[in-house]
């Protein structure tokens, strides 16, 4: 082989190479669609985000509307939709610890992380998991994309119930004026593959 066939082969490699790398950025963008570190808190190549949606919004204002919703619930948006979310993986959406994690009747499993946004710290709840399934506890160190827990059962309906605040809670607060509560949409742009948020979003 001379020296222009190795140039030649030695391109075709390096070009090879250049597309697999883009196959599996690809690959990761249509299942997380994460940037900056950060991570869908559901989504996996059974059940990739675009097949997720919002089926309730944050609506919680503690003067206004103080019996309103403190987060969003995310649902597997298929055929022959119901409870086909039941399993499905939650991960953490950035690096942080576990803040607290708990179980009961009303919420089922939950797991608080403690993350930052913008500098400041935030604190994230992943509720109705299924209590056996979840992998962490309290003071574990999480980094973006681990696993936390699977949906679980719950009575009103499978989905996964995510809520921020800017000051710490334990995992079975319900809505308090004492808790400054915020919208997870605004965060989830910032950090996440904006089109992806506002499609899921719109599908709910």
């Amino acid at each position: 082989m001379n020296e222009l066939q190795i140039a030649n082969a030695c391109s075709q490699i390096i070009a090879t190479l250049a597309g697999l790398t883009n196959q599996v950025t690809d690959l990761r963008d249509l299942v997380c669609g994460g940037s900056e570190g950060w991570h869908f808190p559901v989504g996996s190549t059974k059940f990739p985000i675009e097949e997720w949606y919002c089926a309730q919004f944050h609506t919680y204002d503690p003067d206004a509307n103080p019996a309103g919703h403190t987060g969003l619930d995310l649902n597997g948006d298929r055929h022959p939709w119901g409870d086909v979310d039941r399993d499905e993986p939650t991960f953490a959406i950035a690096d942080g610890v576990v803040h607290d994690a708990g179980c009961s009747p009303g919420w089922v499993g939950v797991v608080v992380l403690r993350i930052e946004h913008n500098g400041l710290p935030l604190w994230v709840r992943y509720a109705h998991l299924d209590w056996q399934s979840v992998t962490v506890e309290p003071g574990d160190v999480v980094r973006a994309g681990d696993p936390l827990g699977v949906i679980g059962n719950y009575s009103k309906g499978d989905h996964l119930h995510f809520d921020m605040a800017r000051d710490p809670f334990g995992w079975n607060y319900w809505r308090t004026r004492y808790v400054r509560w915020t919208d997870p949409v605004p965060v989830l742009k910032a950090h996440l593959n904006e089109a992806m948020v506002d499609a899921m979003l719109a599908r709910g």
